[in-house]
């Protein structure tokens, strides 16, 4: 079948699914529940791996940098990489010394310039999320604009979409780092109310997706019909567009130090499963926690969706994220 027997949506659909890249969040991240559907705000319940008893913060925090790499690159940087090494001489992988470099310099740079601002780890698993959980490629490496000098630092920590059902949709990832599950999710509803009252930053985060976007890399009526999606102002009709909201609220959950003592000869996987349980009957208080923000800020409930991931110290996660980066911030005194 070629582009003339395609749908508009079909077309965009294809050139969303080669953008689209491949996570193994699954392996360090694990699902606890999520909500049912009719109930609202969507509801997902997540949290660290286990390495017996504890949970394996140091194992996340390499995945997530590795992860970093496609998460702050743009597309074309990244097949340019991928070309180079393809292209070597047999056992020459020194092509890959460039990217890991600049990867961890926009990072290392804009953790200098804005500490207070600088949550790169909760960035990276919200990248991860969008790509593993909802399926969708991310249109805009927003790290690597965060860092040229041009380019405000305030806006999405992501940008992500995909068609189904013949809609395209929109993902705007908001992540937040917080020391428990209620006050992140208050600095998020802050965010995406804060986001969807300015007009101005609207308009530049599809202007970010159109004009310094990964859709750049596609070719032909794909990159035509792609880029013409994210133009605001003169949207084709045959594609509708449905705008979503995402948020990421890493945290600091309690219930890894209520765990059970260690004993002989336990099963495998045995405190995994006792945080599970306890953690997944958390789930009504973290909806309702989440509604009640929500709707005190005015946010439309049924257009977001909010995944918590549980780890046992946020701090040290993130410390242990710029460990694997070789980067160790200054403490002021």
């Amino acid at each position: 079948m070629d582009h003339n027997d395609k749908t508009d949506a079909e077309i965009v659909q294809g050139a969303l699914e080669k953008l689209r890249d491949k996570s193994p969040l699954g392996k360090f991240v694990k699902l606890a529940i999520r909500s049912a559907d009719p109930t609202i705000p969507e509801t997902t319940l997540m949290h660290v791996g286990f390495k017996e008893n504890l949970g394996n913060t140091l194992a996340l925090a390499d995945f997530l940098w590795t992860q970093a790499l496609n998460y702050a690159l743009t597309r074309k940087r990244r097949e340019q990489i991928r070309a180079r090494l393809e292209g070597a001489p047999p056992g020459d992988i020194s092509a890959i010394a460039a990217p890991v470099n600049a990867a961890r310099d926009a990072f290392i740079d804009f953790h200098k310039d804005y500490p207070s601002r600088a949550s790169e780890v909760g960035e990276v698993l919200a990248y991860c999320i969008a790509v593993n959980e909802l399926g969708a490629a991310q249109v805009a490496a927003k790290m690597s604009l965060k860092t040229s000098g041009n380019m405000p630092v305030h806006g999405l920590d992501g940008i992500h979409a995909k068609v189904e059902g013949g809609a395209l949709y929109v993902f705007f990832l908001e992540s937040k780092l917080s020391q428990s599950a209620n006050a992140g999710v208050n600095d998020y509803a802050e965010s995406v109310a804060g986001f969807g009252s300015n007009l101005k930053q609207y308009l530049l985060e599809y202007s970010i997706v159109r004009d310094l976007g990964n859709l750049d890399s596609l070719t032909g009526a794909e990159r035509d019909l792609a880029l013409a999606c994210f133009d605001v102002m003169d949207n084709p009709d045959s594609v509708e567009r449905r705008e979503r909201s995402v948020g990421v609220i890493l945290y600091r959950e309690g219930l890894f130090g209520k765990l059970s003592p260690v004993q002989p000869r336990q099963p495998v996987g045995f405190h995994e499963g006792e945080f599970a349980a306890a953690y997944a009957a958390q789930l009504v208080h973290h909806q309702q926690a989440t509604l009640k923000h929500l709707t005190a800020k005015n946010v439309d409930i049924n257009k977001c969706h909010v995944y918590f991931v549980a780890v046992p110290d946020v701090d040290e996660l993130r410390e242990q994220f710029y460990m694997r980066m070789g980067y160790k911030p200054e403490v002021k005194k």
